[in-house]
């Protein structure tokens, strides 16, 4: 059986066409797999955004309280200075009147019970 030359070249493109399509399979796959990554990698990158943002609220939430301790905190130290001055003030007119006041002066030179030490 002798094959002629339209022979060679039918046989020759089929197998082209052949070859053609296994390697378009081949890329429809390989599209088919790196679509599948880039949607895995979106629904990830959806759900670090989405925690970003309740991370986010966290934050915001955190700075307010820390905001509001700090004001809180000056407020405490602002009373804690103004009772300081009021005890100093009273500190000294109690030392001024025991100098002053003969009674005042008897009672605070009194010693303490033998409980109260």
């Amino acid at each position: 059986m002798k094959l002629s030359f339209n022979s060679y070249l039918s046989i020759g493109l089929t197998v082209i066409a052949v070859i053609l399509l296994i390697y378009c399979l081949s890329l429809r796959n390989s599209r088919d797999n790196a679509v599948n990554r880039l949607d895995k990698t979106n629904e990830q990158l959806n759900s670090l955004i989405a925690a970003n943002k309740d991370l986010r609220g966290t934050i915001d939430l955190l700075q307010i309280q820390a905001e509001q301790n700090d004001r809180y905190i000056v407020d405490l130290d602002s009373k804690r200075k103004e009772s300081e001055i009021k005890a100093n003030e009273l500190l000294n007119r109690f030392q001024n009147a025991k100098r002053t006041n003969q009674t005042i002066n008897n009672w605070a030179s009194q010693s303490l019970p033998i409980g109260l030490y």
